[in-house]
């Protein structure tokens, strides 16, 4: 693992824009650039896998090379051993080209944190949406889940995991007006594969997954991304990588859940598109 060292878009905005204390860079003042070969990373989450961003894909900026994978034991990758986040995501970064933008979604935005703090070199911009630096909450750490609401989400997924699949869509687009078109687009790639090998190895591994004593070191200029609406995972819960990622900046979708990607696509895709160039 190579040592982490600032980039230069993060030394570039550290120098233009402070905010009190905390250095901050803000999304008006982000230079809009073209590449000719532009790689973006979408990493989804837990129970899920990549179909989960088939409507987001057609909203992207024509230019870039929108790589999807499935993490281990979810969709067609294939599970070997126990869940393993690191592993996870020095398997994601093997495939990487450097200075690569990725954006991560809820558990995997903790595997983008791992790749972005283990291989500085291959992370440009760093996107976390509905994600969080330690999932499970202690006394220590209260902006965290309940252990008795996760245990009830996975019995859930775990009796039936289409049907639960769909209900939980269901709940994130609660607010969205063609709710049932995104929900049937996505639903039959997320559940043709059945209920994910990693389901509950994958969730093992969330529990003690801890980004937080490196989260200092992660110094890729970082977007985060929050629904108003999310009872999984609300904005309190990135308060914590605002305050202790060195080059953050929070956007919330007050109308939006879970799957603010898939809620309001639009407006995700055109944060995305500012802040990825």
């Amino acid at each position: 693992m190579q040592p982490p060292q600032m980039p230069p878009d993060a030394r570039a905005w550290h120098n233009a824009q402070r905010s009190g204390s905390k250095s901050r860079f803000h999304l008006e003042n982000i230079p809009m650039t073209t590449h000719s070969s532009h790689n973006v990373y979408l990493i989804h989450g837990w129970a899920a896998n990549s179909r989960i961003f088939d409507p987001l894909r057609p909203l992207l900026p024509a230019h870039w090379q929108v790589h999807a994978p499935d993490l281990p034991g979810h969709g067609t990758t294939p599970l070997e051993g126990a869940f393993d986040i690191a592993a996870a995501a020095d398997q994601i970064a093997a495939q990487m080209p450097c200075n690569s933008d990725v954006l991560g979604w809820s558990l995997g935005g903790v595997v983008a944190l791992f790749i972005a703090y283990r291989h500085p070199d291959k992370v440009r911009h760093l996107c976390l949406t509905a994600s969080f630096a330690k999932f499970l909450a202690t006394p220590a750490y209260p902006q965290g889940v309940s252990r008795s609401a996760l245990d009830k989400m996975t019995a859930l997924f775990e009796a039936d995991f289409p049907k639960y699949m769909r209900q939980f869509l269901e709940l994130q687009l609660l607010n969205t007006p063609d709710a049932g078109a995104v929900i049937d687009a996505v639903l039959p790639g997320l559940t043709a594969h059945g209920t994910p090998a990693a389901l509950e190895s994958a969730l093992e591994a969330l529990n003690g997954a801890d980004a937080r004593p490196f989260l200092p070191r992660v110094f890729q200029p970082a977007l985060l991304v929050y629904g108003g609406k999310d009872g999984i995972t609300p904005p309190r819960i990135g308060q914590y990588l605002q305050e202790h990622l060195p080059y953050a900046e929070t956007v919330v979708i007050d109308k939006a859940a879970h799957t603010p990607f898939l809620s309001h696509p639009q407006e995700f895709a055109a944060l995305l598109a500012r802040f990825f160039g």
